[in-house]
């Protein structure tokens, strides 16, 4: 059940009812529960039992983790590592093994074999907050939750399934013990956010989508100008496609007294690689580092093993965005321009500071350069396939002929972040400048009326399937 769909609207508008009518929260947890698996059967509801499975598993494992103290006891680890290992079975069953098989096949000289299995909806976003659950048990930073109920509902909570914000669980679990009444503060503030998404969503990304699918459908038709607009785009139409859905599903999750955090806080504006990922999806990049980087060892053992962990980190994030070797090379490319920079910064940490102007003038240089960077790595990313990636930045650095298809779109919504980006660095320490409106004054509600009507005129009514949904 799409966000964008009639149908999750009137779904959303009788939760909100049944809400306001019920008290304590018992209740609430109950009645959201519910909420969630009828939402998830609306989407796909051939694997809501494999959803509950997960979750009643994650549940006793987490009781037996809890059990056997203290940190790293020998009962403790074993509980932990067959819950783990249980969730990457799973998810390497529905999400790799055509994958796997693909490569056995072609490492062999084995004729291909397909393997058609379907990928449930939001196992990757799932899988990923089960392991939280049990990761936080063991390292003691929640206790074992006692009630089925409340594992349930984390694992499969509606706003946040399909597409994330990834929610670790001690930031979760003390969030049901209030009572999740239906405030107008909440009402407001999640409102506003989630029509600020819809507007990313349905007149940004999705006519962005419009010169991109075109263009890379057959980037050999196309002008070397043409394909960098379409790369620029692309670079675009990702960022409001996934902030986007973010934002709704925030937004959501807000107007039912829940505050999943930030995702996104103007990835573009990153100087660093590092920077980049502490601003883009900011739910799975903290994820890798709470239970991939730093278990791995961190930065904590020689400089060596650091650069290692680094790259390892980015390597399994790429094979988590999808199972091919495109994705894998997306990640490892990201792996190593994020090593060659932590090592760069190292080399310059013993010189002197820059003066003031040079400062401000190399720090914008480092932005734009990685943005150029990232921009560049979205190729792989789009195509899923080398050989086309090749193909597009090859024509691009020859100024190949070709058709000509500079869409307006690309240029007017690429000025629009850059003046958001300014505004960011110039009144917000270079942070996301969004802020509620104060609905109580009537120029707000005017602002607001005038923001709707906009939406409602130049929303794109097309594809309105979210990118990271495949994933």
């Amino acid at each position: 059940m799409s966000f964008l769909s009639v149908r999750f609207g009137i779904f959303f508008l009788i939760l909100l009812l049944v809400m306001k009518m019920t008290r304590g929260a018992k209740t609430h947890q109950l009645v959201l529960l519910g909420a969630s698996y009828v939402f998830y059967a609306a989407g796909d509801w051939r694997f809501l039992a494999l959803l509950a499975g997960i979750s009643l598993v994650m549940w006793k494992c987490g009781l037996k983790v809890s059990q056997d103290a203290p940190v790293g006891g020998k009962g403790k680890k074993t509980w932990l590592i067959l819950g783990i290992c249980l969730d990457l079975l799973v998810l390497c069953v529905f999400k790799y093994a055509g994958f796997f098989v693909d490569t056995f096949t072609a490492a062999f000289g084995l004729p291909r074999t397909t393997i058609g299995i379907l990928l449930p909806l939001g196992l990757s976003f799932y899988i990923f907050q089960a392991i939280s659950y049990l990761a936080d048990v063991y390292m003691g930073k929640m206790k074992a939750e006692s009630s089925l109920r409340k594992v349930l509902l984390y694992i499969s909570f509606f706003p946040q399934i399909v597409s994330g914000p990834i929610v670790k669980a001690r930031d979760f679990f003390p969030q049901l013990e209030t009572d999740h009444e239906i405030t107008w503060e909440n009402l407001s503030w999640g409102g506003q956010k989630f029509l600020t998404g819809l507007f990313k969503k349905i007149v940004i990304a999705d006519r962005l989508g419009i010169c991109v699918d075109a263009v890379y459908a057959a980037p050999a038709a196309y002008s070397g100008i043409s394909l960098l607009t379409a790369v620029l785009a692309y670079a675009l139409q990702i960022y409001y496609d996934f902030s986007g859905y973010s934002d709704m599903a925030i937004g959501v999750a807000r107007i039912l007294g829940f505050d999943p955090g930030r995702n996104f806080n103007l990835p573009y504006l990153a100087a660093n690689p590092s920077e980049f990922w502490k601003r883009w999806h900011i739910s799975l990049s903290s994820w890798f580092r709470d239970y991939v980087y730093i278990p791995l060892g961190g930065n904590r053992k020689g400089e060596a093993r650091t650069y290692r962990n680094l790259f390892l980190t980015m390597l399994f994030s790429g094979l988590w965005h999808g199972a091919s070797w495109s994705f894998v090379a997306w990640g490892a490319l990201h792996g190593a321009v994020s090593v060659f920079s932590r090592a760069l910064g190292r080399k310059r940490k013993g010189e002197a500071p820059d003066a003031a102007v040079w400062g401000k003038v190399r720090h914008a240089f480092s932005v734009i350069l990685n943005f150029c960077v990232v921009t560049i790595l979205w190729i792989p990313f789009r195509t899923n396939n080398f050989g086309k990636a090749l193909l597009i930045l090859r024509r691009i650095f020859t100024w190949a002929p070709g058709i000509h298809y500079v869409y307006v779109y690309a240029l007017i919504f690429g000025i629009g972040l850059l003046f958001v980006e300014m505004a960011a660095v110039r009144f917000h320490q270079g942070n996301d400048i969004w802020r509620p409106l104060d609905l109580s004054r009537f120029g707000s509600r005017v602002i607001l009326c005038c923001f709707i009507l906009l939406t409602a005129v130049f929303a794109y009514i097309g594809d309105s399937a979210f990118i990271y949904a495949q994933f």
